[in-house]
């Protein structure tokens, strides 16, 4: 077999495995690609998580000042319904202190007609 017929044998077999190459380099410039969108997909996923930790934080914190806020206000509360209370109380003694004055300026009254 001459040079020329070897060459005319391997020219086939090399332009099929030149063109399964080209094949497979595009299909991992394709992957190549796939990874890339999906590595810029998980880095924003990530940055979402991230800021909704964040967040969830600064809401735990926020919740945490409402509770002790509300705690000091239940506190207020009932000091404010004790001091209702003795005012109410105050008002009765008030108002029978007021009845006994009046029911003196009324004996003082007739006494003097």
């Amino acid at each position: 077999m001459t040079a020329d017929q070897r060459l005319d044998q391997l020219e086939p077999l090399l332009s099929e495995a030149m063109t399964i190459l080209d094949r497979h380099t595009a299909q991992l410039k394709q992957l190549t690609n796939a990874v890339g969108q999906l590595t810029t997909i998980a880095i924003q996923q990530s940055d979402n998580i991230s800021f909704l930790l964040r967040e969830h934080v600064i809401i735990k914190t926020d919740v945490a000042e409402l509770k002790d806020d509300v705690a000091i206000l239940k506190g207020g509360v009932a000091e404010l319904k004790g001091d209702v209370a003795e005012l109410k109380s105050g008002m009765v003694g008030l108002e029978q202190g007021q009845a006994g004055m009046n029911d003196k300026l009324d004996l003082i009254l007739s006494k003097l007609k």
